[in-house]
């Protein structure tokens, strides 16, 4: 797949997966295991802010591949998560109803 490609996909697919896998976190998953999901994402782009800050001024071409997953990858699924997460809670909540 070509650069355009990886720019074009990766965030919707991102957000995709991330949607899904926090709602099944938050129809599934209580208490504290349901902060699993975001905190795992959180550093993985700590790391990736890491490595972006740890790139010499001489070798930026190298910052492209954190940077796309970073901003295309990681930030929009933490975002999906949060909102699957508050609708799978949702969700939960309504099947517990009677």
């Amino acid at each position: 797949m070509d650069v355009a490609g990886t720019i074009a996909y990766l965030p919707l697919t991102a957000m995709i997966l991330g949607a899904i896998a926090g709602l099944l976190a938050g129809r599934f998953l209580t208490g504290r295991w349901l902060w699993a999901l975001p905190i795992l994402l959180c550093l993985a782009a700590l790391v990736l802010i890491v490595r972006l800050a740890a790139i010499p001024e001489a070798e930026a071409e190298s910052a492209f591949g954190p940077f796309v997953w970073l901003t295309g990858g990681i930030f929009p699924a933490l975002f999906t998560v949060v909102m699957g997460t508050l609708g799978g809670r949702a969700l939960r909540g309504r099947a517990q109803r009677p």
